[in-house]
């Protein structure tokens, strides 16, 4: 007879469940701004991201999203998730073309001196003397924000043939702002008349 040696007998059980699948972090958001106020049709709009790595532990971080033209009410990106900290949108509206005002605006996402969550008159917007347009973020797949579009004239140059040779002139940019008013990722930076604009890439973070 043979023996079996190193083998245990093992009591028959029913299948056990499968372990349960994790739900992962969504890769990609989608992000819809609904433009209230005058509206922005016609309008350029483009999410962008800058934290430089002296506001990031030495990491500097950066993406640039394709700007699309304004055709309705709203307008939605597919932005990476990870990249929604400290993400800003440039608006710029071809229409305003009665004068040369050397940066674009951003969309401001907090007055400072105004809690997040909380709603903003045009009045109130225009005498703010600074603002953030730095996004806090969001884990989420989904996101509609609104946004209050309105013009305000600033000061700018003459257009003389198409160049930017006159002397100083009231100049129309686009002022917008989401309502209500989102937490921001880092600090606050001057406004013009309520109006942050740049020449390039807003930096955001700890000490923007």
């Amino acid at each position: 007879m043979m023996a079996a040696i190193g083998l245990t007998a093992v009591p028959a059980t029913a299948d056990s469940p499968p372990d349960p699948v994790p739900i992962s972090a969504p890769t990609h958001t989608l992000v819809t701004l609904n433009l209230t106020g005058n509206g922005c049709v016609g309008c350029y709009v483009r999410p962008q991201q800058y934290i430089p790595a002296r506001n990031n532990s030495g990491k500097e971080i950066s993406w640039d999203g394709q700007g699309r033209k304004v055709r309705g009410d709203s307008i939605t990106f597919r932005v990476p998730t990870e990249n929604t900290r400290g993400m800003s949108f440039a608006i710029f509206n071809p229409a305003y073309n009665d004068g040369f005002y050397d940066a674009e605006p951003v969309i401001v996402f907090q007055y400072k001196g105004y809690e997040p969550g909380g709603r903003v008159e045009r009045s109130q917007a225009i005498k703010a003397s600074s603002a953030s347009p730095c996004w806090a973020g969001t884990s989420k797949d989904k996101v509609s924000l609104d946004v209050n579009v309105r013009k305000v004239r600033v000061e700018g140059i003459k257009m003389v043939d198409n160049q930017p040779t006159g002397g100083p002139t009231p100049v129309r940019v686009t002022l917008a702002w989401v309502a209500p008013t989102e937490e921001v990722f880092g600090g606050f930076t001057k406004t013009d008349r309520g109006v942050v604009a740049v020449q390039d890439t807003y930096p955001c973070g700890k000490k923007s």
